[in-house]
């Protein structure tokens, strides 16, 4: 039951996620009345209001930086160098 409820949560933020993703829509439709035609123009915006949409890729920004940033310290900052020298002065040849 655990496993489910969080798969229909991550399915809910994806979805989510998603409609943010997604164009605005504008439709038309021709109506028939008679011997008129009558042409509708619908517009719906997004569901998630711009500045919601831009709060959301901030702190999306914000938590990849951070799991790079802890990645790059345990790969690269804690490596032991040990008594390898990584420094080797050129070879200067006096005449």
């Amino acid at each position: 039951m655990a496993s489910r409820r969080s798969f229909l949560f991550y399915l809910a933020a994806i979805l989510v996620v998603l409609s943010t993703l997604t164009q605005e829509t504008e439709a038309r439709r021709r109506i028939l009345r008679g011997r008129r035609v009558m042409t509708r123009t619908y517009y719906s915006g997004n569901a998630v209001p711009a500045w919601a949409i831009s709060f959301m890729s901030g702190i999306g920004m914000l938590l990849v930086g951070g799991v790079l940033y802890v990645i790059m310290r345990k790969i690269v900052l804690s490596s032991e160098t040990g008594t390898l020298n990584t420094y080797q002065p050129a070879m200067q040849n006096e005449v």
